[in-house]
Formats: C-alpha cells, structure tokens, sequence
C-alpha cells in the first residue's frame, strides 16, 4: 500500500534519528488482532488509517490525516511525503 510504503520512507530517511531516540515511534497496527482491534475502537477506524499523534504531559493530540493519506500518497507521493513531513515536524515541537 502506497501510504504504508512512503510513510516508512518519510518516517526512516528524514526522521532516523528521532526514531532511534524514542521522539517519533512507527506503528502498524493490524486490526484483526486482539490488541489491534481494541486500538481500532480507541481511534474509531475500521479500515486503514494514518494518525500522527503527540503526547504531551500525559495528553494525546490526535492528527487523523487518512483523508490525506488516501488523496495524496498514490497521486501525488511527493505532495504526501513533504505533507507528512511538516506533521511529524510540527508534533515534534
């Protein structure tokens, strides 16, 4: 799937270091799992999904951008990946 492919390459190329620090954490969640099915209740999903999210203080700030994703990641990846970038950039501030 395009937006899994080239959130990983966003994710492992511009945010390696903060992925090696614990500051940005990947997830793939399978919702036909027990554990991935109680995640997909939680954020109210029941299809494939791209969330960016912050914590902070104990308190989650959920970015749903799956819209985005789907619109972008395909047609115009390059669009998606800058896209993506600016929300993780903007998480981690």
């Amino acid at each position: 799937m395009a937006i899994e492919k080239n959130t990983r390459e966003v994710v492992n190329t511009l945010f390696a270091n903060e992925l090696k620090s614990g500051d940005v954490v990947f997830k793939t969640v399978d919702i036909s799992t027990r554990e991935g099915e109680k995640i997909a209740d939680k954020y109210e999903v029941t299809w494939s999904s791209l969330f960016v999210n912050k914590w902070k203080d104990g308190q989650e700030n959920r970015n749903n951008l799956t819209e985005f994703g789907f619109r972008n990641a395909s047609n115009n990846p390059d669009g998606f990946k800058d896209g993506l970038a600016d929300k993780i950039r903007q998480s981690l501030k």
